[in-house]
């Protein structure tokens, strides 16, 4: 009796989810890629797609509206950059203004290989120099090392 209960319970609230998701006309589907392309402003790092804050649900509520009436997925990407900024954007657009957030990575990268460079060349001098003893100082070390030897 429990199995057939468990059956039910899969038709019921399961298969229609399978259905729902293969529902999707054009203009949801370029809404869910819009989702997919845009950032929550509340949950940094989500996307629109993957968050359940209320402003999220508003932003699609916004963006499936704006796509009703006729805008294009590049017209809608403007009006919420041109609204919020090109925060809402998870991949920024390549600019001037967000240069060094593109090459950033690889300037300070190139800055540390250089340092380490540097830093192991001058430590690599050091040990080819060697330190020059005095006659005093080498017969001082030999007794304290001749001591220490049993």
């Amino acid at each position: 009796m429990k199995t057939i209960i468990k059956f039910i319970f899969c038709i019921f609230f399961i298969v229609p989810v399978v259905f729902a998701e293969n529902n999707i006309n054009d203009k949801n589907q370029d809404a869910y890629d819009l989702y997919k392309e845009l950032r929550c402003l509340v949950c940094q790092n989500q996307s629109l797609l993957e968050s359940n804050a209320p402003l999220a649900l508003d932003l699609r509520k916004v963006v499936l509206d704006k796509l009703e009436e006729g805008y294009t997925k590049e017209d809608v990407k403007t009006f919420l950059v041109e609204r919020y900024g090109e925060f809402i954007l998870l991949k920024p657009k390549y600019s001037v203004q967000n240069i060094l957030l593109w090459f950033g990575p690889i300037f300070f990268l190139l800055i540390g290989v250089f340092v380490t460079f540097i830093f192991l060349r001058k430590q690599s001098m050091n040990k080819e120099e060697g330190i020059s003893l005095s006659k005093e100082e080498a017969d001082n070390l030999k007794k304290i090392l001749d001591n220490n030897v049993p």
